[in-house]
């Protein structure tokens, strides 16, 4: 899918974080030194931040809104959609973003959508968004909250994801701007692959049983599986191309963008997919090492912690890829966006 919105643009972001910071020596007992050592050259990650027992996506996400409103009061009464995007949902049933609506203190006349998507989410939420933008009256707004808290779905035993992923959550706030020229999005989706990163149990396709859970401190069903080569191989296969294509759809050079801010997955994996596109690695931003993959929040909260390098910044393009599989991309300009430091709850 393709889109081109004009005069749209993001007015103000801000990301939060928990305060709870878990190094790499803390999982001795999965790696050894020289396994550790590769670990940190290829990944990246030297820790992550996980939420407490208490602490959900949500709540990562109404601190970061918070902060927007805080600073920005009148900005509040302009809402007239929140979107919700996350995988870890505060409940099944109801949504979370009508629960975000009422913490808020958003009108009741406020369209509330959630959205289940991954690592890929930042791109899509914002397409929903720019989308909804479009419709409404120049001072109205649209509040895209990403958040995850991944810690929670993982199994302590699993070399393949308890030390990849952390917790986060970002609030963005979209409207209208008569200075702002287009922004461009393409996005794909690949079901056929959509067992690579998945829960195989808890929906309703294979409902929980005792047979569910963890034995011995195994992994369970329950828990978040990913087949690392094959989303290996898609990210190396599919990513660079389809930012080339967005590029060559609409006529922009490369060289033109300022910056490149890929879904912060592995270290390795964004400089290959930078060597592909044929830029100098000082065209990405890279903050993995502090935050792990944080899913969906990746890119907001890789932009609040560059905020002053990104500050004036015209072409940025965002690249997201993940569970799915999904992939897509979004070049906007974020010269005129207010970019808050990164808070802690």
């Amino acid at each position: 899918m393709n889109q081109v919105f004009e005069n749209i643009n993001i007015k103000i972001i801000s990301s939060c974080v928990p305060r709870r910071t878990v190094k790499n020596e803390e999982f001795g007992f999965l790696l050894n030194q020289k396994e550790m050592n590769s670990f940190e050259k290829t990944v990246g990650i030297l820790e992550r931040r996980w939420a407490n027992d208490d602490v959900t996506a949500s709540d990562l996400g109404f601190m970061a809104a918070q902060a927007i409103f805080e600073q920005e009061k009148n900005l509040l009464k302009n809402v007239k959609a929140l979107i919700f995007l996350s995988q870890t949902a505060d409940y099944k049933i109801p949504f979370t973003s009508n629960i975000l609506q009422f913490k808020l203190g958003l009108a009741t006349n406020t369209l509330c959508l959630d959205i289940n998507a991954g690592c890929t989410g930042f791109i899509q939420g914002l397409s929903v968004a720019y989308s909804i933008t479009n419709t409404l009256r120049d001072d109205e707004l649209v509040l895209l909250v990403v958040s995850e808290t991944l810690s929670k779905i993982l199994a302590p035993s699993d070399r393949s994801t308890t030390m990849l992923f952390g917790d986060a959550g970002s609030a963005i706030i979209i409207g209208k701007s008569k200075t702002t020229g287009n922004s461009y999005f393409n996005t794909f989706s690949d079901g056929g692959n959509f067992e690579s990163i998945i829960i195989q149990e808890g929906g309703f396709r294979n409902i929980i049983t005792e047979e569910s859970f963890s034995k011995d401190n195994k992994v369970s069903n329950l828990n978040l599986s990913m087949d690392g080569p094959k989303v290996f191989d898609f990210t190396l296969r599919e990513i660079a191309p389809s930012i080339l294509k967005l590029l060559s759809d609409n006529s922009i050079n490369i060289g033109s963008i300022d910056y490149f801010l890929l879904h912060q997955s592995n270290r390795f994996i964004i400089k290959q997919i930078i060597s592909k596109l044929g830029i100098e690695y000082d065209k990405t931003l890279i903050n993995i090492e502090k935050f792990g993959n944080t899913s969906g929040v990746s890119i907001p909260l890789l932009i609040n912690t560059f905020k002053d390098k990104l500050a004036n910044s015209k072409k940025v393009m965002f690249t997201g890829y993940g569970s799915g599989l999904n992939w897509g991309n979004c070049l906007t300009d974020l010269s005129e966006t207010k970019i808050l430091d990164v808070i802690e709850y």
